[in-house]
């Protein structure tokens, strides 16, 4: 098979750990990383082949100057370069930014969850999307940008990337693992499937349960569901006291592995298993097969799609968005836009796409300034 080429699209924190696991390897692919500033992105990309020819590779690794919100320029350099798969990592502002409020402040703003920030994470992905589209060339994008959403929004335009990354994916490892600590058995005959919305999957593995967010959780051993034989309660315990982690910047690790493991079956000729949120530009997150060719759900015979769909639709509503329309409209919960208006001075019923990048803007301003005055106090 020949080699394919990565793009990854964005060398923040999340990309740069995305990277170093990548060229970790004996049989890493051709990698293109792209941001805007050339120094930088030069100076990053280098570090990462730096340690991994310390480890013993010899990383295939380029570099491209991209600007997301410069559509055009954009779409020319995808036309040139060509690349099979394209991991997105950018976004306004990364998730964990507002963990570096103090604790009081904090705690008032996350009862707002994700939803009320959709901004942030929408506006790049539609900018990257279009440029897909208007460079005509044929590749697959994995979207770290709150995926739970964002495809099905842009799926109303038809530019849904083709799977996203993380959320139901990092719930993963430790169900798994607690799972077959449950069932007495070694790992590798345990595999778990999760369907479960971003709000249910971020509680599962560290509370053991979902604060009241519908969720589907299925064990396997060798191939077999034994959910019927197991106390899932038990199960859900032991992850969230077996294996507590750290979160925030750090913990973004977690979801580079979980990057991992979907690049690389977007490189199989084989299906592989996978988790991952926004699949088929559905809402929440599946267990799909993936390979280079095709994504399909690998829903349990004990569940349905549509009350998958249901599941996935009602955890949305605990972050904070009640509905999101076929025309990619976005109807905000009130209750969590009640705690942006009293913290941020924000304030957003319905939004429809074409106003996410001014609606971005005024969620930016406003959080500057409660930055500015939580320094001057």
């Amino acid at each position: 098979m020949p080699q394919r080429t990565i793009m990854i699209v964005g060398l923040g924190n999340m990309g740069g750990h995305v990277l170093d696991m990548m060229l970790r390897r004996p049989d890493s692919p051709r990698i293109i990383v792209a941001g805007r500033d050339a120094t930088q992105l030069e100076r990053r990309a280098n570090l990462s082949v730096l340690a991994a020819t310390h480890l013993g590779y010899e990383p295939n690794v380029d570099t491209a100057v991209l600007d997301v919100h410069d559509i055009d320029r954009t779409a020319e350099t995808l036309a040139r370069l060509r690349p099979d798969i394209i991991l997105s990592t950018v976004s306004l502002q990364a998730w964990w930014v507002v963990t570096e409020l103090p604790a009081p402040i904090l705690d008032d703003l996350n009862q707002a969850e994700i939803g009320p920030w959709l901004p942030m994470q929408l506006t790049l992905i539609y900018k990257l999307m279009q440029a897909v589209r208007a460079s005509g060339i044929d590749t697959r994008v994995a979207n770290a940008a709150l995926p739970d959403a964002t495809h099905k929004i842009l799926n109303s335009v038809g530019l849904a990337p083709t799977v996203g990354i993380g959320n139901v994916a990092n719930a993963i490892p430790a169900l798994r693992r607690a799972g077959a600590e449950v069932l007495g058995e070694p790992l590798s005959r345990v595999t778990v499937r999760l369907v479960a919305e971003h709000f249910a999957t971020t509680r599962l593995p560290r509370k053991g349960h979902a604060d009241g967010a519908p969720f589907h959780f299925s064990v396997y051993r060798d191939g077999t569901d034994v959910t019927d034989t197991l106390d899932v309660e038990q199960v859900l315990k032991t992850a969230a006291s077996r294996y507590p982690r750290t979160g925030g910047k750090v913990g973004v690790m977690l979801t580079a592995a979980s990057a991992v493991t979907v690049l690389d079956a977007l490189m199989s000729e084989d299906e592989v298993l996978v988790h991952t949120p926004g699949p088929l530009s559905l809402i929440g997150g599946y267990p799909a097969w993936v390979s280079s060719t095709n994504v399909s759900l690998a829903l349990p015979d004990s569940l349905s799609l549509e009350e998958a769909k249901r599941i996935n639709a009602g955890g949305l509503v605990h972050e904070g968005i009640d509905e999101i329309g076929e025309d990619g409209s976005v109807r905000y919960g009130e209750k969590h836009m009640s705690v942006m208006k009293r913290t941020l001075g924000y304030e957003c019923s319905t939004m429809r796409l074409e106003d996410t990048e001014a609606q971005a803007a005024e969620i930016a301003a406003r959080y500057a300034e409660l930055v500015r005055r939580v320094r001057a106090a």
